[in-house]
């Protein structure tokens, strides 16, 4: 190297020489040898490799990450800056043209979800301004109540806050993709600009939300809309307001569903007269059944609809061509056609892709309205049915027109609909909360527009028509000292809705995937397409339905419903999106996130299991408000509506007192009335109440409550809501089934949801409620406490009512001493008794009439600090658990359940470790040895592994 480097010096020298002195090249030489190392070390063959290193005394510096370190490459953003080492978690691209790709792109690589959870979050502050910025997968997303209320909302938010007020704004690509791909490469799926899956078209979902926010008062505006767009349209031609896919096929008929809106009353509809509106241009249309022959007829189909399906029932025959295979009915002698009950009519109006006019091929239709004479409580819903992707191409019913109230059959009018696929949907709302120096105020104001467009044969030229509601709602309170007044009033519009509605034959492309919700048989993305339409197998729409207000009853994680649940196969990296854990609305009083009866998470009901029975009570044992009257418990209902503050087609007010009760320090009583009116629907609530509490407590004896209530009822508004019923498990209002239990049941132990018809028990009723409870805790180590509740409906005879009374009594007794007789030994003895008693003077109700016992036995003794024996029993040889039913003495049983455990809770790898090692004997047999089939007699040999996260609290 050295002998190198004098080289290229001597030469540089001569070429330089003609210009330089023989004394100034010396010195330049002398120069390089002096700073030039002065060793040679000879070029040796051996390959020394990696030094040895002791990393007692330096740390150990661990590789880089196989998920993300050996990844990382230069990244530059869209200027050509550098950024960082890193890669790709998230991107989003929105195309607006045909070159070089149309369409809308989302790539959500492997390592946004593996490495980074699929969530990501930036932060920033500036001048007394802090922002967040947060994309994922599952974002919670709450403006106000009747605007945006999301769980889990897979896009994007920028919070904002400054001094005096915030900011927030959202959006989300919510219907592509729909669901999560295979290994979780959804950009390879979903996304890349070469696969047939490309979104040409999408639905967004934007919201802003602007508020001030003082110390005790919160005001502001806020702005949500969902809307369609169409990549291979310009910018300009895509607006708030949404759009259609620019390519498709027009309807082949506009469907007219006339229903009867309450089918319990005894008021039907009446329909007669009906004219087709083209472009404006009136047509009355042939009464007559379709001919395929003649298809450019204008014919007007009726048919009878007993299903009352989401969908028409559309047909394709043998050649598919879509045909209608109900028979055409005729009209009355009268001259026009009448429906009752559940059954519906069908009107299926021939409606043709143009109309004479200017240019060889006529004008395009783009406008149909439909004009009816109709009469009774009348409900008018919209579909269409067009030759597209599906067996039975049809678009969701949605209403139209409907009655007000309940009115006579006799007296016909004029309706006038026009009918259109819905674009999108905006949502304008403001809001005032107040609470200073005893003054609380809690509203808003909502407007809401619903745009829809006719899906003509040319898509360019779209007329955007919108339908527009309201809704509104105030509560105010005034506390002076402890005298307290208040009330509320609200209006929610009978067609008032968050929903944005998507029909996407694109959608069909994703059926391939074994793990599609799309695939057949879990059609989980329809969940109000039926199974069977006019008796043949329904098959996907491709329709998606996107609310912007959850149903979420138990204010979890989880909605309650969802457009994407869960993959079919785990190992394709699906995960659970609507609710997996049940839906327990009011259940969680700790607020663990976990349902206070469900709190191992089996499916099964902790008062129902042995053990675990002791600290949950069934809700026929429970004690809350019912302030709508129908039997439930109101923060335990789970209905299948978003979650608005009032429900939609309400309205009504409500004023209340409350004040100490004099002499009584510990006492309040509270005085009431609302009134509540279903204009739509038709129907009215009325409540007057008296209602009086006690709470009080005995120096080192315990503490008492009670509480009386008095209602006057007259309501005949029905309030359905999910329930049970006559499970095996549920103990609502037997323990067991009268037979052997299904598979279904076995496997599905809490049994499976159904939504129940409010019994409409109080339609005149006088109503009186009585609760209490005491606790006993004078003896160190001993806990006794005793509830009852007893109900008295007093019903007054009216119409659809007869003069009755209905009695419930339930009472729960229970206790548990602690005892330490060595060391560290304890020794729990616990007894549990539960008795209802539901019975009425008619026999128009199921009657119950049973009696729980279960004598418990607990010890644990702790060997170490980590380890412990413990065991457990449920019932003895001399006192057995027992059930007795005095309606159904054949399903009496007695039980004996025994286990022990070695428990085992070690640190690993920073995880809490619990080994679970134990024996279980468990006996039941059924009094009637008709039922000797139901005993259960085995043994059970148990290892459990838990490993999980230490609580912080």
């Amino acid at each position: 190297m050295k002998t190198m480097t004098l080289r290229i010096i001597w030469r540089m020298l001569r070429i330089l020489s003609p210009r330089l002195s023989r004394g100034m090249v010396c010195l330049v030489v002398g120069a390089s040898l002096l700073v030039m190392p002065c060793k040679t070390v000879a070029q040796l063959l051996f390959k020394p490799g990696e030094p040895y290193v002791n990393y007692a005394y330096e740390s150990y510096r661990a590789y880089d990450s196989i998920f993300f370190g050996r990844d990382r490459t230069p990244q530059f953003d869209a200027l050509g800056q550098f950024v960082m080492n890193g890669i790709n978690v998230f991107e989003l691209q929105e195309f607006r043209s045909i070159s070089p790709s149309p369409g809308s792109i989302i790539r959500k690589p492997f390592r946004y979800g593996q490495y980074l959870n699929r969530l990501v979050v930036a932060d920033d502050s500036y001048k007394g301004v802090t922002t967040r910025f947060i994309i994922g997968d599952r974002v919670r997303a709450k403006f106000t109540p009747l605007t945006l209320d999301l769980a889990a909302m897979n896009g994007m938010r920028l919070d904002s806050h400054f001094k005096g007020g915030s900011l927030v704004l959202v959006t989300s690509r919510i219907d592509k993709p729909i669901f999560e791909a295979i290994q979780n490469n959804d950009h390879r799926i979903h996304g890349s600009e070469g696969t047939q899956f490309i979104p040409r078209w999408a639905t967004y979902l934007m919201g802003a939300d602007l508020r001030t926010q003082l110390q005790g008062l919160d005001a502001g505006v806020s702005w949500v809309n969902q809307f369609r767009t169409d990549s291979l349209r310009d910018l300009d031609e895509n607006s708030f307001k949404g759009t259609l896919p620019s390519t498709g096929v027009p309807p082949q008929w506009v469907v007219v569903r006339v229903a009867d809106q309450s089918s319990a009353d005894a008021v039907g509809a009446r329909v007669r007269g009906a004219i087709l509106y083209l472009n404006g241009q009136p047509h009355r249309p042939e009464l007559s059944a379709y001919d395929k022959l003649t298809p450019d007829r204008l014919t007007l189909t009726v048919t009878i609809d007993p299903d009352r399906a989401v969908i028409p029932p559309a047909a394709r025959d043998n050649s598919n061509s879509l045909v209608i295979e109900q028979v055409h009915q005729s009209p009355t002698p009268q001259g026009f056609y009448e429906t009752e009950g559940e059954d519906a009519l069908l009107l299926w109006f021939k409606v043709p892709s143009t109309i004479p006019g200017e240019g060889a091929l006529g004008e395009p239709v783009q406008e149909v309205e439909v004009e009816l004479e109709v009469a009774g409580d009348y409900q008018l819903e919209l579909s269409e049915v067009f030759n597209g992707a599906s067996s039975n191409p049809a678009t969701y019913f949605y209403t139209a027109a409907q009655s007000e109230g309940r009115p006579s059959m006799g007296n016909f009018r004029r309706v006038r609909v026009r009918y259109g696929r819905q674009t999108g949907r905006t949502l304008v709302s403001a809001h005032v909360n107040l609470d200073i120096k005893g003054w609380m105020l809690h509203s808003e104001v909502v407007r809401n527009y619903s745009f829809r467009a006719y899906p003509g044969l040319n898509r360019r030229a779209l007329e955007v028509f919108d339908d527009q509601t309201h809704a509104w709602f105030i509560n105010a309170r005034r506390d002076v000292g402890a005298l307290s007044i208040g009330g509320e009033a609200y209006n929610i519009d009978g067609r008032y809705s968050t929903a944005l509605n998507v029909q996407d034959d694109d959608l069909r492309s994703y059926f391939q995937f074994l793990s599609s919700p799309f695939s057949y048989p879990t059609n989980f993305n329809e969940p109000r397409l039926a199974n069977f339409i006019a008796g043949e197998r329904a098959s996907p729409t491709n329709t998606i339905e996107f609310n912007t207000v959850d149903d979420n009853d138990d204010k979890d994680q989880y909605p309650d419903s969802y457009f994407l649940r869960r993959t079919t196969d785990l190992a394709t990296g699906g995960r659970a999106i609507e609710d997996p854990d049940g839906v327990f609305p009011g259940l969680d009083s700790d607020l663990n996130g976990r349902p206070d009866i469900n709190e191992n998470n089996n499916l099964i009901p902790d008062y129902y299991e042995p053990f675990l029975l002791y600290n949950v009570n069934p809700d026929a044992y429970d004690f809350g408000e019912d302030m709508n009257g129908n039997g439930v418990i109101d923060e335990r209902e789970n209905d299948e509506l978003p979650d608005y503050p009032y429900d939609a087609d309400r309205r009504g007010f409500h004023v209340f007192g409350e004040m100490p009760i004099p002499g009584l320090p510990e006492a309040k009583g509270s005085i009431g009335h609302y009134r509540t009116t279903a204009p739509f629907q038709g129907g009215e609530a009325q409540v007057s109440y008296l209602r009086g509490e006690i709470h009080h407590r005995f120096p080192f004896v315990g503490s008492l409550l009670g509480i009386y209530k008095l209602k006057r009822i007259e309501d005949d508004i029905p309030d359905p809501v999910f329930g049970l019923g006559r499970s095996p498990i549920y103990l609502e209002p037997d323990v067991l089934p009268p037979e052997s239990l299904s598979d279904e049941e076995r496997l599905n132990p809490l049994g499976i949801p159904v939504l129940q018809e409010d019994p409409q028990l109080f339609r005149d009723s006088w109503m009186n409620r009585f609760y209490v409870k005491g606790e006993f805790s004078r003896v160190e180590n001993l806990h006794i406490d005793v509830s009852s509740r007893y109900d008295r409906n007093r019903q007054q005879s009216v119409a659809e009512q007869s003069a009755n009374t209905i009695t419930d009594l339930a009472l729960v007794a229970r206790a548990d001493y602690t005892w330490r007789p060595w060391r560290k030994l304890r020794v729990i003895p616990q007894v549990k008794w539960m008795s209802q008693q539901l019975g009425d003077d008619d026999g128009t109700i199921l009657e119950v009439e049973e009696r729980f016992f279960f004598p418990i036995l607990r010890v644990e003794y702790p060997i170490s600090s980590r380890t412990s024996i413990k065991g457990g029993a449920q019932g003895f040889p001399f006192l057995e658990s027992t059930y007795r039913n005095d309606i159904s003495p054949d399903v009496d049983f007695d039980e004996k359940v025994y286990l022990v455990q070695l428990n085992n809770t070690s640190n690993y790898v920073g995880y809490e470790v619990n080994v679970n090692l134990g024996f279980e004997r468990r006996q039941r047999r059924f009094l009637d040895r008709s039922r000797k089939d139901q005993d259960l007699d085995y043994h059970r040999f148990f290892l459990r592994v838990i490993a999980g996260l230490r609580p912080l609290f």
